[in-house]
């Protein structure tokens, strides 16, 4: 795309640039292909943190500089290995102009020089073609809370998703689920009180 830039986040102006980018396209979201899982003030502190962090990924997108895009990785010291991106956002009005997929690559390839080999990202109904267009899996995870056991969310499987991994130390089983889809969650809801379900799109890298 002519005049399209794509460069690091690094110092604070660029932060407060990118940011008010996001937050005037937030009510756009539906309609761009992005995935947001922070709370708004918890995005912009994230970025803040991510100067401080040797890693430092995370770009913006302007096109005669002006913002049109950002995405960020977030880490957790717990899980070397995966990075979580909880902001990849374009303005909707480039949707589908290929902005957001140079991000994820670009993001991607960063991330794999830094020995990570798998990326996480929350996505709605309304995004997941995007990341399944680019390679990434649906999961859904079930945590359960006492009374209930690894058994009880298996027995309240009644759509037979496919189990792929179990928790026992933390109640947490992980299906395979064929797309994101809040009604895969009502035998659950129908057989367990306590819970937690969590959607999540991963990738391999």
């Amino acid at each position: 795309m002519k005049g399209l830039k794509i460069k690091p986040i690094r110092n604070i102006l660029e932060i407060r640039e990118t940011f008010d980018f996001f937050k005037g396209s937030f009510l756009h979201m539906t309609e761009t292909e992005a995935s947001v899982f922070l709370p708004m003030h918890e995005i912009y502190q994230t970025m803040v943190d991510n100067l401080d962090n040797k890693y430092k990924i995370q770009y913006y997108a302007s096109i005669d500089d002006k913002v049109v895009g950002c995405v960020i990785g977030l880490f957790d010291k717990a899980i070397p290995n995966e990075m979580f991106l909880p902001v990849i956002a374009v303005d909707y009005k480039l949707r589908n102009s290929g902005i957001a997929s140079k991000l994820l690559n670009l993001i991607t390839k960063k991330a794999k020089s830094y020995k990570i080999n798998r990326l996480k990202v929350n996505s709605s109904e309304s995004s997941s073609g995007f990341f399944e267009k680019n390679g990434f899996n649906i999961y859904l995870y079930i945590t359960s809370y006492s009374p209930h056991t690894l058994q009880d969310i298996k027995n309240a499987n009644e759509n037979h998703l496919e189990i792929i991994n179990e928790n026992e130390e933390d109640l947490v089983i992980k299906f395979i689920a064929p797309k994101i889809d809040n009604r895969l969650l009502i035998p659950f809801k129908r057989k367990l009180k306590d819970f937690e379900s969590e959607f999540i799109m991963e990738k391999r890298i």
